[in-house]
């Protein structure tokens, strides 16, 4: 019986993912704009609302993995190249 191994996927290894699916040149510029900004924001270290405000102020940091999820669907919802949703070289396998 085969067994699937699975992979893992670390939040630093999806960002890089996403980087590198900027520069093909089969995604829409759209979806890339969209993804460059998400990237921006989620490694600038300016929040758009600061800390010190009582809850408003880490409502932005809960935003971050949200974030992080919708670039990375945008970037599955390519129809046109199936290998952009799937990067060969960025995952690990643990048996």
């Amino acid at each position: 019986m085969k067994t699937r191994k699975k992979t893992i996927k670390t939040p630093t290894s999806k960002i890089k993912h996403l980087v590198l699916s900027l520069f093909n040149g089969k995604l829409d510029n759209k979806k890339k704009l969209a993804v460059l900004g998400i990237i921006l924001y989620i490694v600038s270290p300016i929040d758009i609302v600061p800390d010190f405000l009582p809850v408003a102020g880490y409502a932005d940091d809960i935003l971050l993995p949200i974030l992080l999820i919708v670039a990375d669907k945008l970037i599955q919802d390519n129809p046109e190249d199936p290998e952009i949703s799937e990067p060969h070289s960025n995952r690990r396998q643990v048996n």
